[in-house]
């Protein structure tokens, strides 16, 4: 199966909670975007606007691969000004004002329109899935961030730079291989201008050890934040999907399997409204789930204290994830020469991808 084979392809709008009023302080306008990414279609709309791009707010981010609708606010700008953006592939529509800056609690869902291409058979109709995460959580083209949250958090820093900077992934250019390769060979000679310009993490991460050649805990600090608390964050989801999928495996008669980069993905025609840990310290598990996950820190080498890290921002109490997720207003177009239209809404913080695997099976 082929999906964003075209642009056209994928089709993503996002549903939330406005109240929209008269006036406010905070201009509120929809964003439909074509092969851009939001942060990028951001820098340029301000840009347009000559403002800073610190006046907007979005309640999510969304891929540069595809068609997508999202909501934006901005902080003082009049309806006039938005009307005037003109940006090729970028098209505002104003709303209306409010009085507070748009968040990521608004956000209820996304409505997602996607075509399915080079397909064998047609898709099988479902209506809920196992809500686990899929391989962007783990970096995409480079699915090693659980591995490297797994090293942060038993404190070897220097084995985590090494993950992230000498781990080959498909498709890397001639350019990063050389790097890398160069990398290798000469690891505690941090010279920055060996990493090409658009690799920016890795260069951060050269240019603080140049300066303080041993402390590779502090280069991981010197991340972006997100991107350094999404490596521990991976970890957990990395265990979050292998227990659950032995969960399932457990439980159920009848199942089908989906390959990813970092296993398989067991998938069952059911629904429960269960909720599943996402391990750290101060978590209190019962029963079979108590017995699956333990089972599987144990194969890790790790236990509950290992998520008191070092590094307060790595340090997780824990916390629970629905363990399905129901797939609404579900719709499937007609089958014809291996290709299918397919729509549906999902809530927040699930991943389309994961629905178009259980497809599939």
């Amino acid at each position: 199966m082929h999906i964003k084979e075209r642009l056209e392809d994928f089709y993503v709008e996002e549903v939330l909670d406005l109240h929209l009023e008269d006036k406010g302080e905070y201009g509120y306008f929809t964003l439909e975007k074509r092969n851009w990414t939001t942060l990028k279609a951001l820098d340029a709309i301000a840009q347009a606007m000559n403002i800073t791009v610190k006046r907007f707010a979005v309640a999510g981010q969304k891929d540069r691969k595809g068609i997508t609708k999202q909501y934006v606010s901005v902080y003082g700008v009049p309806e006039e000004k938005i009307h005037q953006v003109r940006i090729k592939d970028i098209r505002l529509e104003f709303l209306g004002y409010g009085k507070k800056a748009l968040s990521l609690g608004q956000l209820r869902g996304n409505r997602f329109r996607i075509i399915a291409r080079a397909l064998q058979k047609p898709l099988r109709e479902i209506h809920s899935i196992p809500n686990y995460f899929d391989e962007q959580r783990f970096g995409g083209y480079r699915p090693n961030l659980h591995i490297i949250g797994k090293k942060i958090l038993f404190g070897d820093y220097e084995e985590a730079v090494k993950l992230y900077l000498l781990y080959p992934f498909q498709g890397e250019t001639s350019d990063y291989v050389s790097a890398r390769k160069w990398m290798e060979e000469h690891w505690g000679n941090w010279q920055v201008d060996k990493f090409p310009r658009y690799l920016y993490n890795e260069r951060k991460l050269i240019s603080y050890l140049s300066i303080h050649p041993k402390d590779f805990k502090g280069a991981l600090q010197s991340l972006p934040r997100q991107l350094f608390t999404m490596m521990t964050q991976s970890y957990q989801s990395y265990l979050f999907n292998v227990s659950l999928s032995r969960y399932l495996k457990k439980n159920s008669k009848t199942f089908w399997e989906s390959s990813y980069p970092l296993g398989n993905f067991v998938f069952v025609d059911m629904y429960k409204d269960i909720d599943w840990p996402l391990v750290g310290y101060k978590s209190q598990l019962l029963g079979e789930v108590k017995d699956i996950v333990e089972e599987l820190m144990k194969e890790e080498g790790i236990w509950y204290e290992t998520f008191h890290c070092d590094i307060s921002a790595c340090a997780s109490e824990g916390l629970t994830r629905k363990a399905f997720v129901k797939v609404e207003t579900f719709s499937l177009g007609e089958f014809k020469d291996g290709v299918q239209e397919v729509s549906f809404f999902l809530s927040k913080g699930c991943y389309a991808t994961i629905v178009m695997k259980a497809l599939e099976g």
